[in-house]
């Protein structure tokens, strides 16, 4: 880059010197002299106290024969030639010029002698330039010019300038300057391109290092991932066959003793009616335990997919309680009517669920409820609650939920207990809230239990009631 500015500055000085040796070549106008001069002579008149001295310093300046001041009507006020002193212009243009303050200038014949420190250096008659400049509003300037010596001004010195010289000679450093910074330049990219290589072939072993250390290490985070999913696979797959060995195993027993008591021994017809009973409920639960296990199967091969429609809310309430005849309902929306989005059989069929749930694990009563704010504060949840929801509640006086156990509440094949059922109950429960587009609660206390379910709806203020 030093190189670069050291090469610029050098053409710089190279282009100024041959500026300023055309300019100092080309010849100088008459007009630019007479300016020149003008200016000149007014800086030094306006500052010198006397203006008779301020004359003379500026004719001792100046390369002129004669340098005086006129008032408006073209008479001589002060000159540095004695004879012109008082005496009046003759020309008419050099009188405009005085009296109209304008720039004029013409050779003419003088009309007196021009002194020249005491002695007529020019006669009466003589032709000389005259110029008149102005100089304020009440004078001007009068300059007397010899032809031959303002033609010479006109002529520029021949040769080379001093300023055209020393610009050269700015060149000629910059131009060593630039040749040596270039070679130092040289000697340095040749090192930084080797150090660059080294650099570059470094950066790509440390980076083909840390690409393998990476890989190493998702490797290992794998490995780890897939050791512990082999075995909580394994875990619980232990759990269900336990689980599935002793559920299957009592009622499947019941079925077979009292069909061979049945084969083998005269009963009552009392003792036969009730042994019947047994045997019908026990094989029920064996069907509600393999109906579950496969509809779980079914589930997670095909999904769950149900067709969500605007259903009008008192159609919901009513669906609700109905839902399960040994669940007690007081439904009641404080000022709402509207729409639910959602698929009654299946909201039906969870509440189901959940109703038969609570019976399961000991309560003595359950009750469901409707309501348009949430009323428990969750422990847990599942899904995506909707920004505008009905909250569908069911309630129960049980001995409530171990808190160790509520994280997992909504796993599959997680139970609280050894014989709590299979573990897939709460499992579908969440599946199809969530087929649902709604989400899932549960607040639970050594007092009770209660799980809501929130749905989509569209609500307006007005009052629906169903009690049963």
């Amino acid at each position: 880059m030093l190189s670069g500015i050291c090469a610029a500055l050098t053409a710089t000085a190279l282009i100024g010197a041959i500026v300023v040796q055309r300019e100092s070549s080309r010849l100088i106008g008459e007009g630019q002299i007479f300016l020149a001069d003008s200016g000149v002579v007014r800086d030094i008149v306006s500052t010198s106290e006397d203006l008779d001295r301020g004359v003379r310093d500026a004719r001792n300046q100046l390369r002129v024969e004669a340098v005086s001041i006129l008032d408006r009507n073209g008479v001589v006020v002060v000159s540095t030639s004695g004879p012109l002193v008082n005496a009046s212009v003759d020309h008419p243009l050099i009188a405009m010029g005085a009296s109209e303050g304008r720039l004029m200038a013409l050779a003419t014949a003088i009309n007196s002698d021009l002194e020249l420190d005491g002695v007529v250096s020019w006669p009466t008659g003589t032709v000389l330039y005259q110029v008149v400049a102005p100089l304020g509003p009440e004078r001007s300037i009068l300059l007397h010019y010899d032809v031959a010596q303002l033609l010479g001004r006109r002529t520029p010195t021949p040769g080379a300038g001093s300023t055209s010289i020393q610009l050269l000679g700015l060149a000629a450093i910059f131009a060593v300057l630039a040749a040596a910074v270039l070679v130092g330049h040289t000697r340095v990219s040749q090192r930084h391109r080797t150090i660059s290589r080294e650099s570059e072939i470094h950066r790509i072993n440390s980076m083909e290092l840390s690409h393998a250390n990476a890989s190493l290490e998702q490797a290992r985070h794998q490995a780890e991932e897939a050791l512990a999913l082999a075995e909580e696979k394994i875990r619980i797959r232990s759990e269900f066959v336990l689980m599935i060995n002793h559920e299957l195993r009592t009622p499947l027993t019941s079925v077979v003793t009292g069909a061979a008591l049945l084969r083998s021994t005269d009963l009552a017809d009392a003792d036969k009616t009730a042994l019947l009973d047994a045997m019908v409920a026990d094989g029920s639960r064996l069907q509600e335990i393999i109906d579950q296990i496969l509809a779980v199967a079914r589930i997670e091969n095909r999904g769950l997919s149900y067709e969500l429609t605007d259903v009008p809310l008192a159609e919901m309430v009513q669906a609700l309680s109905l839902a399960h005849p040994a669940a007690g309902a007081e439904i009641e929306i404080e000022g709402a009517t509207g729409t639910v989005n959602t698929d009654i059989g299946a909201l039906c069929l969870v509440v189901g669920s959940l109703v038969d749930n609570a019976f399961t694990h000991g309560a003595k009563s359950v009750a469901v409820g409707c309501a348009l704010a949430p009323r428990v504060d969750p422990q847990v949840e599942v899904g995506d609650r909707p920004a505008s929801a009905i909250y569908v509640t069911v309630s129960d006086d049980g001995s409530g939920i171990d808190h160790e156990f509520l994280p997992r509440i909504f796993e599959k094949f997680e139970k609280s207990s050894f014989s709590s059922g299979t573990g897939l109950g709460l499992y579908m429960v969440r599946m199809i809230v969530e087929a649902l587009e709604g989400s899932l609660a549960v607040q639970t206390s050594p007092h009770g239990t209660t799980f809501q379910i929130s749905i989509p709806a569209s609500v307006v203020r007005e009052r629906v009631k169903a009690i049963r």
